[in-house]
């Protein structure tokens, strides 16, 4: 008797799966040639900045056109990162971007060479269905080669079969969390003694945070006071999906199992020396384990998953500032390292040591002029430590590297003074830890109408400096960013470019080392200028300064608007 399929059978069925994937590869050569020819590119998305427009798991299609308006949805690339976002703004032939669900614009000018394409289609779901599918796909190869391992009666094989595409489909949506899944945007505290948490709901069907009931790309603000054995808060949201929903989800995981179950041989034909025919058990050993897999991946899909989605955060300051930016701390933005990265930068944190850290680049560590005093009064809100160092008229933190007529720089601090007519910000200078300079030049200071002066000397004092009639020793965070490069010397304070002369891209000769917050500041400019002297400045600042940062190269008007938002 025969025990598989009959060699006929065997064939056609081989017939039938080449067939198809002849068929299939046909097809997917089709689509990429029309997809080529139009230039259509499909996108999956990942973050759930567009809000309920474009949910994550969506997928968009975008095409390119001759021209973008306000209010298109595009995708676009950004420091190679593959973003699709609205355009609210246009000038000057540049776009400005916004994700839907975002407070604020995005930081950066976006020229169109740099747009992919506007959408034409956002089906949602359908990005999760595209990174499943090579998964769906490998999970049936496997369960295909299991049965063609052994030929075996029909009964047996399509138990394998549907028990194996049900347990691949449970662990792919275990994986990509395609039906309930939150993400934590932000939080703030709320009195009395509670934390608001800022969610979104990035699954395909609804869940309940708290009293609040979440659609897909849906977000909201909840008040938990439930806290950890930590003190830090919590909040875990359940699904919520209709009956008829929940009922369908069960049985879309759970049928091909129960098919499985369902499947028997047929029964054997007697035997004609009277014999009993032993039965085949082989689809037990299969089903009774996998089964019980399977079961309970479905079990942990329905219920368990969505209780793990569980969020903490510990409060630190009432800081409720929100908006979109490529960095979130100071210390990630001076760490970047693409293009180039700081030479060295510094969260001049001080606390107990004479000297002070390089976190990022090749400089080596600070040394203070004595042991610094500091307080958690800071400029960059989310960084850790939570410290800045007092500068209190005698303070000096210098970088102990000798450098030679540095040609282009950028010079990057948070400060906070009440002092007008004050010294170094930042500088260089051929003197010791200390005031007793030959020579110095590169200069960012206040001058003694609190102004923000950055100042180099190709021969002659030049300097530029925030507009007359603003203040900023007001004793509130800035900060500032001095370059000097072939396209001249700029100025730019709290994000915003104040001042630049594109005339000056040289300045003195000689070598010295960086200081912070130290050296001497005689026969220099009051504001903006190019000759003469009219300020002789103290030798040290006094006020507070943060997360100093030296480049080699000139930072680019983006990045400055970056490095300011990571510290709000």
């Amino acid at each position: 008797m025969a025990d598989g399929l009959s060699a006929p059978a065997r064939v056609r069925t081989r017939r039938s799966v080449f067939t198809a994937a002849i068929a299939i590869g046909i097809l997917a050569i089709a689509v990429a040639a029309v997809f080529a020819a139009t230039g259509i590119r499909l996108f999956a998305i990942q973050t759930p900045s567009m809000g309920q427009t474009a949910p994550v798991g969506s997928l968009v299609i975008t095409q390119p056109s001759t021209s973008y308006a306000i209010g298109d949805i595009v995708t676009f690339t950004i420091d190679d990162l593959t973003v699709t976002h609205r355009i609210v703004g246009a000038t000057g032939g540049a776009f400005t971007t916004r994700g839907d669900l975002n407070g604020s614009a995005d930081g950066w000018s976006l020229p169109s060479t740099d747009i992919v394409g506007r959408a034409i289609g956002i089906l949602p779901g359908g990005g999760f269905a595209l990174n499943g599918a090579p998964w769906l796909l490998l999970g049936a190869i496997v369960t295909e080669t299991i049965t063609w391992l052994r030929r075996a009666r029909p009964g047996w094989l399509w138990s394998v079969r549907l028990i194996g595409w049900s347990l691949t489909s449970a662990i792919v949506s275990l994986v990509l969390r395609p039906w309930f899944n939150v993400r934590l945007l932000d939080y703030r505290p709320a009195d009395p003694e509670g934390a608001v948490l800022h969610i979104v709901n990035t699954g395909l069907l609804p869940l309940l945070a708290g009293a609040t009931r979440l659609v897909s790309g849906q977000d909201a603000s909840v008040l938990t006071t439930e806290r950890l054995a930590n003190g830090a808060f919590t909040l875990a949201p359940v699904a919520d999906p209709s009956w008829p929903v929940r009922l369908g989800l069960i049985a879309v995981c759970l049928l091909p199992f129960l098919g499985a179950l369902l499947v028997r041989p047929a029964d054997h034909a007697a035997s004609p020396v009277g014999l009993r025919v032993r039965p085949d058990r082989r689809a037990r050993r299969v089903i009774v384990p996998v089964s019980i897999v399977t079961v309970a991946a479905v079990v942990v899909l329905i219920t368990v998953s969505t209780s793990t989605a569980a969020f903490s955060a510990t409060i630190r300051n009432d800081s409720d500032a929100a908006g979109t930016n490529p960095f979130f701390t100071c210390r990630a933005a001076e760490s970047y390292a693409v293009p180039s990265g700081a030479w060295g930068a510094w969260a001049v944190a001080g606390q107990t040591s004479l000297t002070e850290p390089v976190f990022a680049g090749s400089a080596p560590a600070g040394i203070f002029a004595k042991l610094p005093s500091w307080s958690n009064d800071i400029g960059c809100a989310r960084d850790q430590p939570a410290a800045s160092v007092l500068f209190d008229g005698s303070q000096c933190l210098m970088i102990p590297s000798p450098r030679t007529n540095p040609p282009v720089f950028s010079l990057e601090a948070w400060f906070s003074t009440t002092s007008t007519a004050n010294g170094r910000i930042m500088g260089f200078s051929d003197g010791g830890l200390g005031a007793d300079d030959g020579s110095w030049d590169r200069l960012v200071y206040l001058d003694s109408t609190g102004r923000v002066v950055f100042g180099v000397y190709p021969g002659r004092t030049v300097t530029v400096a925030s507009p007359a009639g603003r203040n900023y020793a007001d004793g509130r965070w800035h900060h500032v960013v001095a370059s000097l490069s072939s396209a001249g010397i700029t100025l730019s304070v709290d994000g915003s470019r104040v001042d630049s002369n594109a005339g000056v891209t040289t300045a003195q000769n000689f070598t010295g080392t960086w200081k912070i917050g130290c050296g001497r500041l005689l026969y220099w400019r009051n504001g903006s200028g190019d000759g003469g002297t009219d300020y002789n400045g103290p030798d040290h600042f006094t006020g507070r300064i943060q997360y100093a940062a030296i480049y080699t190269r000139a930072l680019t008007a983006d990045e400055v608007r970056w490095h300011y938002a990571a510290g709000r």
